[in-house]
């Protein structure tokens, strides 16, 4: 009976053994066949956009990743360098055989002359090395790393990837943050914009006093990476279009005449964008270092028509909004027992914090944007515009026409709030749709002279559909900068220390207008940084020590003495 009965559990204990291994091999069958991945962070850093893997899955050549950041170096960086790893792994998956990576060390077992040719070669690639303290046993030491890689391609080509934001006045660990977020929007953009057989062109008006391009550094030097971007004189241009997609006009001061606004009416009727970067009025902070005061007026650019055709309308005003940047104001003079004046910060309304309006494409991943003596825009009802207000200013907010006597010494003053009850001013618009030109019944002869012998192109009375977008801020674009005169990073405030998206905005604006959504949603991707509380570690370090080490034991102990009671409670029943 008992040896029936040991043999009854020995084929039972078989089957379930052979029933296990069939359900693993089975799942391992079906794992095989279905793809099936999950991301359970709450910010979704492992996962990447639909256009990208479907970048991946079409790529015909093959693609080669070097990647240079390895080796001993701090913790920040280590995770930088992981991440980067992560993502590649990720991306592997879906490109298949066709894209391969390496992590090497291009410094390691080279002299010092040879170092200094490496990293004269990567300079020449555009890959800079950085300086980064690492903590040994018993001392500090100095190392350099290159945070970069660089993404080779079967035609032999190289195209350097920056994988540190090395951001002007940007705290590092904010700067390596960011830089773990945008990994993606680097790799993919290097891999499409070698791909991809034409480029996008982007041209910067000139000839109507607008900004010098040494105030747009960093905007200019980013669309480079990705755009041909030149500087375009109407008078020496006869067809805007042969030139150029989109048009870029960046804080005119002088007005417009028919011929050239009538050049920029025919470029969009055939499908050109156009940026509208706008100041209505004369203020600048330029202005008012040589004088505290200064009265506003209107610039009288000479295209409220061709705007208000459009779909929207510039007010000759200056918008003022409590939701603002600080400025430093003198509050004390130098003396005999202070050698340095003194300064101190108040806040300006007219430097308004916008903030977007409603979740879109181009304010995707969007905090805030700063800006400088802005103005307002109306929208019109223009019959088959769809118009979308980027960004507007807060409900603590007010309109002052011009002319009107800007004061900066007014700001030492606590402002009267219930002026400020106007609120949500368009600053920034997108126009979409059908535009109907400015010059349709307003043909004269001058203008068919210019379009017989300029354009050379049948008039257009209305366009195709198109898009464009206005800003009433001419400084949306601009850099500031250090006091030796080094460009800050777009969207960098140096009173403040804090950094607005400016860059991003203008850089979703460019691709939204060239149907570049990819770029969009990986440039706005956002990697939250959990950082520890450092007192709250030094406080309870030895604490959560001790529970780490006694715990495995205590758990070990008490499973050890259930399994025994149970044991005795089985067997002292027989």
């Amino acid at each position: 009976m008992s040896s029936t009965k040991r043999k009854s559990n020995k084929q039972s204990i078989l089957f379930r053994l052979v029933v296990v291994i069939g359900i693993i091999v089975l799942l391992n069958l079906l794992a095989s066949r279905l793809f099936l991945r999950l991301d359970l962070t709450s910010d979704k850093r492992f996962t990447i956009s639909e256009k990208t893997k479907e970048m991946l899955r079409d790529l015909k050549d093959n693609v080669f990743v070097k990647v240079y950041l390895i080796g001993d170096m701090p913790a920040g960086f280590k995770r930088l360098a992981n991440s980067t790893r992560d993502l590649l792994d990720e991306m592997k998956i879906y490109a298949g055989t066709k894209l391969q990576y390496q992590f090497e060390d291009p410094l390691e077992g080279k002299t010092e002359k040879e170092k200094n040719e490496v990293l004269k070669e990567l300079a020449q690639n555009g890959l800079e090395p950085t300086n980064v303290t690492v903590k040994g046993e018993d001392e500090y030491s100095q190392r350099l790393i290159i945070p970069g890689a660089i993404v080779y391609f079967h035609s032999g080509t190289g195209v350097p990837v920056n994988l540190l934001n090395n951001e002007s006045g940007m705290k590092s660990q904010l700067a390596l943050n960011n830089s773990e977020a945008q990994l993606e929007y680097k790799f993919s953009s290097a891999i499409t914009t070698q791909l991809s057989p034409l480029k996008t062109r982007i041209a910067f008006l000139r000839g109507h006093g607008e900004k010098e391009l040494y105030y747009l550094y960093d905007f200019v030097k980013t669309l480079t990476s990705f755009y041909e971007a030149d500087t375009l004189m109407l008078n020496r241009v006869l067809n805007i279009k042969k030139k150029t997609d989109v048009l870029i006009i960046a804080q005119p001061t002088k007005p417009f005449n028919e011929q050239d606004k009538f050049k920029i009416d025919q470029f969009v009727m055939n499908g050109g964008k156009v940026l509208w970067m706008l100041d209505a009025v004369n203020a600048s902070l330029d202005s008012l270092t040589q004088k505290p005061a200064m009265l506003a007026l209107d610039y009288s650019l000479n295209l409220d028509d061709q705007l208000f055709t459009y779909g929207v309308r510039l007010n000759t005003g200056l918008l003022m909004d409590l939701v603002c940047n600080p400025i430093p104001l003198m509050v004390q003079t130098a003396s005999a027992e202070n050698s340095q004046p003194q300064f101190h910060l108040f806040p300006c309304p007219f430097f308004p914090v916008l903030a977007p309006e409603l979740v879109h494409p181009i304010t995707y991943g969007i905090d805030a944007v700063s800006t400088l003596f802005p103005s307002t825009l109306d929208t019109v009802a223009t019959t088959g515009i769809k118009k979308t207000v980027l960004f507007h200013s807060s409900k603590y907010s007010k309109l002052v026409f011009a002319p009107y006597m800007v004061d900066m010494r007014e700001l030492r003053k606590e402002p009267d709030i219930n002026s400020f009850t106007k609120k949500n001013y368009p600053v920034a618009v997108l126009l979409e749709g059908k535009f109907k030109s400015l010059y349709q019944n307003r043909m004269t002869d001058e203008l068919q002279t210019v379009l017989r012998d300029s354009l050379k192109t049948p008039f257009k009375e209305s366009s195709d559909e198109n898009k464009m977008i206005v800003i009433a801020d001419g400084d949306m674009a601009s850099n500031e900068f250090s006091n030796k005169g080094q460009p800050f990073s777009l969207g960098y405030y140096k009173y403040t220390g804090d950094y607005f998206n400016n860059k991003n905005f203008l850089l979703n604006s460019i691709d939204y207008l060239t149907n570049n959504l990819n770029q969009i949603e990986t440039r706005g991707k956002q990697v939250k940084l959990r950082l520890l509380d450092t007192q709250k570690v030094k406080k309870e370090k030895t604490m959560w020590q001790s529970i780490n080490i006694a715990f495995p034991f205590v758990m070990i102990l008490l499973f050890g003495a259930i399994f025994i009671i149970i044991r005795v409670k089985k067997y002292s029943r027989l």
